[in-house]
C-alpha cells in the first residue's frame, strides 16, 4: 500500500521520478517547450533537465523537434491518453453517425479534435472499396496540412491562429503542403466562405479529403467530421456529395452532444 504524507506527498521523493512527471504535466499544459523553461521550472541545471528530457524522448514519452528544438509529447503519451479518449462522449456519440457517412459516401471518414497545431485523429471508419485510405486513428497530424485540421482553424479568429502560429513559416510534410501562415489565413478564408476545407496531398501524396467543423453553441470547432480518398477518385461531382453528407453528420453530432450536456 502506498501512503500519503498529509501534504498529499508520498513519504519519500525519488527526484528524478518527480523530475520526469513535472515535465509531462509541462509537456501536457505548454504543448511544446524548451530545455531552457525545463531546467527553470524544476529548478536544476540545464544538463540534468537535457538527461530527464533525453530519457523521456528514448521511452517514447516526448519528441524533439528537429529544427527548433523544442520537445512535445511523444506517441506514448499519445498511446495512454488514448486509452482514455476511447470514452469520451464526443466518440460514444460519433462512431454510428461516422458509420452512417461512411456508408452513404462509400470512403473512409474520420474524426479529428484540435491539439495546438496538430489535429487528433480520435475516430474512424474505412471504406469497404479495395483502393482505401486506412485509418488514421490515435495520430496527430500538422493541422494545416490536412482537410480536418484546416475546417478547425478556420473557425479560429485571426488573432487567435496568429497566437497559435507566431511566425511565417510553416511546418512542411509534402511538396504540397501550406508553406507560410499568410497562404494557410488565405485559405482560411476560402474555407469560411464556402463552409468546408478541402486538401490535396498536403500530409500524404496521392489523398485528398474535404472535412466540416463540428461547432458548439458559440461557433467554436470542437471537433471536425472529414471524408478521405484517393485522389483519382475526387471528382467535382463527389466532392459535393460528400460535402453535404459532411455537413449532415457534423450537424447531427452538434446537436447530439450539446442537447446531451444541456440536459445533464
Amino acid at each position: 500500500m502506498i501512503t500519503m504524507s498529509q501534504t498529499g506527498e508520498p513519504p519519500y521523493i525519488i527526484e528524478s521520478v518527480d523530475g520526469a512527471l513535472r515535465i509531462l504535466r509541462m509537456l501536457c499544459e505548454y504543448k511544446q517547450i524548451r530545455l531552457s523553461v525545463v531546467a527553470e521550472e524544476l529548478h536544476v541545471a540545464r544538463s540534468t533537465a537535457h538527461r530527464l528530457l533525453a530519457m523521456l524522448v528514448h521511452h517514447g514519452f516526448a519528441r524533439q523537434d528537429e529544427k527548433r528544438g523544442e520537445y512535445k509529447t511523444g506517441p506514448m503519451l499519445l498511446e495512454m491518453g488514448f486509452a482514455a479518449v476511447r470514452d469520451l462522449e464526443m466518440r460514444q456519440y460519433a462512431r454510428p453517425i461516422l458509420e452512417d457517412l461512411r456508408d452513404r459516401v462509400n470512403e473512409t471518414v474520420h474524426l479529428g479534435m484540435p491539439y495546438g497545431q496538430e489535429v487528433l485523429y480520435v475516430e474512424g471508419v474505412e471504406s469497404r472499396q479495395q483502393l482505401r485510405i486506412g485509418s488514421r486513428v490515435g495520430t496527430f497530424l500538422p493541422a494545416h496540412c490536412v482537410g480536418l485540421g484546416k475546417a478547425l482553424l478556420a473557425t479560429l479568429p485571426t488573432e487567435e491562429l496568429r497566437v497559435l502560429y507566431p511566425g511565417d513559416e510553416l511546418r512542411v510534410v509534402t511538396e504540397r503542403s501550406v508553406r507560410s501562415r499568410s497562404e494557410l489565413e488565405r485559405q482560411l478564408d476560402e474555407i469560411r466562405e464556402r463552409g468546408y476545407a478541402a486538401s490535396r496531398a498536403e500530409s500524404t501524396d496521392g489523398v485528398g479529403s474535404i472535412a466540416v467543423a463540428v461547432l458548439d453553441p458559440k461557433g467554436s470547432g470542437r471537433a471536425a467530421i472529414s471524408v478521405s480518398a484517393p485522389l483519382t477518385r475526387i471528382t467535382p461531382e463527389a466532392e459535393a456529395r460528400w460535402v453535404d453528407a459532411a455537413r449532415n453528420s457534423a450537424e447531427r453530432l452538434g446537436a447530439l452532444l450539446w442537447r446531451h450536456q444541456a440536459s445533464q
